[in-house]
């Protein structure tokens, strides 16, 4: 198993994106009112739940290698993110806990962790990323914070198509720019009968590097709530080279634990002056 290639899932779950699909033909609807309707069904049909615990079995795949694995998923809202990841024999290789501004990454292979703020990310990667991004994400939810205003809106069938090109994210409890310089491109297809996020594509501009795909698939009901049990996330332009998570239990509303603790015998790796 790549050394670090869960690192790349962390990364990966940050944005978003959709693979490319059959050309529809698109109806651009202008008015602000319709715009405005939309997004705000897609907002109020987002998963949302005080606590998450769900267990997915996961594949990696690039041009050179394919990695089964299974894992977890826990999460606090908007306080608290934990990943454990198993291989062979049901062997834990690797546990992540995510909070609001850092993150700790531990190696059981390596007997190694990195923990770091989440400015590294932001550095590592350039932009912006943080722990609602990633909740985000992770739950099938548009991003908070961010610039609610300047949507186009597409009619594409059976979906609405959301995007701009110039979103911007503010200051929590604002309306001010947080930073003008991050600045993000965005498409996200919406299920005309659910209101839910089918795909999304998000890039920084300035940074055609940093473009994933995300596709969320096979949504079920979990407590009344539409939850998408089969995520596809891709990385590279070839397609070649992205993770794909299938869901096999979700429990929402139920207060879990997050166990997590660093071996004195254990060695920090630091990844800042890489």
């Amino acid at each position: 198993m790549k050394r670090y290639f869960l690192l790349f899932i962390i990364i990966s779950l940050f944005f978003a994106s959709c693979s490319r699909n059959k050309a529809v033909e698109a109806t651009v609807i202008n008015t602000q009112t319709e715009v405005d309707s939309v997004y705000k069904l897609m907002n109020n049909h987002q998963f949302n739940s005080e606590w998450f615990n769900g267990k997915f079995k996961g594949a990696y795949h690039n041009p050179d290698d394919k990695q089964i694995f299974t894992g977890q998923i826990r999460i606090r809202k908007d306080s608290l993110i934990w990943i454990s990841i198993t291989a062979i024999m049901n062997i834990e290789v690797f546990r992540i806990e995510v909070k609001p501004d850092s993150f700790t990454f531990i190696n059981r292979i390596e007997k190694t962790y990195i923990k770091s703020s989440t400015e590294f990310l932001r550095k590592r990667i350039g932009v912006d990323v943080d722990f609602e991004m990633l909740q985000s994400v992770l739950l099938g939810n548009d991003f908070p914070y961010y610039e609610t205003s300047v949507f186009k809106l597409n009619d594409k069938g059976n979906k609405y198509q959301l995007s701009t090109i110039s979103r911007r994210k503010l200051k929590k409890q604002s309306i001010e720019y947080e930073d003008n310089s991050k600045i993000l491109v965005q498409n996200i297809l919406v299920d005309k009968q659910t209101y839910k996020i089918d795909k999304q594509t998000v890039k920084v501009v300035g940074n055609d590097k940093t473009v994933l795909r995300i596709n969320y698939n096979n949504f079920q009901l979990v407590n009344n709530q539409l939850f998408p049990h089969n995520m596809i996330i891709k990385y590279k332009e070839d397609n070649k080279t992205f993770i794909e998570f299938n869901f096999s239990k979700i429990l929402i509303d139920e207060k879990v634990r997050f166990p997590f603790k660093v071996s004195k015998k254990y060695t920090e790796v630091k990844i800042e002056d890489r």
